[in-house]
């Protein structure tokens, strides 16, 4: 199953949090964000805009451009 490009981002977004060991609640109180935006990020039922993914990749001590990429990799998957 192809993702869509906000689903793809959630499923990234959700690994690099994981990594940390972080809640979502720690995700979003560390970037400034409602706990409903990083949930809906990471269901992949909202886009971030790029002011908020190079935020959350900085939090997350995660180039930008790695998370792109990764988002990229994931909508190529079958």
């Amino acid at each position: 199953m192809r993702h869509s490009i906000p689903k793809a981002f959630g499923l990234v977004l959700r690994r690099f949090r994981e990594k940390k060991q972080w809640s979502q609640m720690e995700l979003a109180e560390k970037a400034d964000l409602h706990l409903n935006t990083i949930g809906m990020f990471e269901r992949g039922e909202r886009s971030p805009s790029l002011d908020t993914i190079f935020r959350l990749a900085k939090i997350l001590d995660a180039p930008a451009e790695e998370m792109i990429f990764l988002v990229s990799k994931e909508l190529s998957r079958r």
